[in-house]
């Protein structure tokens, strides 16, 4: 299950924002999705969340693989998820500092390899990002506040909105699925409609 929301681009300047939501959301094995999907209900070995950037709208992807049976289940789960972040249950204070801390500590680690480097640098250039950028990231992420997340998942992330898909056998998903309330269209393994 992929569940996909459209976010501004990486320069936006909700960029800093958006990586502390996404880290408390799914961006951690202690975030929400995780947390819900696979350590209280078992639905999956691991469920969480990433933002795909791109220059000019990025998107906010959730999701997992789910045991055949639990499709329909871990699919409600997901919607109930994105409903919560946008305004039923907001970031806590207690997500909202684990993700900044987690950001925090791990950014060293992300220059320990000469293959990080590149990553590094091809990020530079790719989002025209000024040379300084990795020396002001640590105090950009301090910066973001609870209020700038609440403010961000309401005003942006729009459940009705999301593109979900989901990859399984027909005979044993289709039954269940079509008891979801929302449009649905079936495809091909090659993208086409069925």
């Amino acid at each position: 299950i992929r569940a996909g929301h459209t976010i501004a681009g990486r320069n936006h300047p909700s960029y800093y924002p958006y990586t502390v939501l996404n880290h408390a959301f799914g961006g951690q094995f202690t975030a929400r999705l995780n947390m819900n999907l696979r350590q209280d209900k078992g639905y999956s070995y691991g469920y969480n969340s990433s933002i795909a950037w791109s220059k000019q709208s990025s998107i906010l992807i959730a999701g997992g693989s789910v045991q055949t049976e639990v499709t329909k289940e871990a699919v409600i789960e997901t919607l109930s998820e994105f409903r919560g972040i946008h305004h039923e249950r907001p970031i806590n204070t207690d997500e909202f500092l684990a993700a900044k801390s987690a950001l925090l500590r791990n950014f060293p680690s992300r220059f320990q390899t000469p293959q990080q480097i590149l990553d590094v640098i091809c990020q530079l250039v790719t989002f025209d990002l000024p040379v300084d950028y990795f020396q002001q990231y640590s105090s950009k992420i301090e910066a973001v506040n609870l209020a700038d997340v609440h403010k961000l998942a309401e005003s942006t992330i729009q459940p009705e909105h999301l593109t979900i898909l989901v990859v399984g056998d027909k005979n044993s998903i289709a039954k269940d699925l079509a008891q979801i309330d929302c449009s649905q269209q079936e495809i091909d393994f090659e993208g086409r409609v069925t």
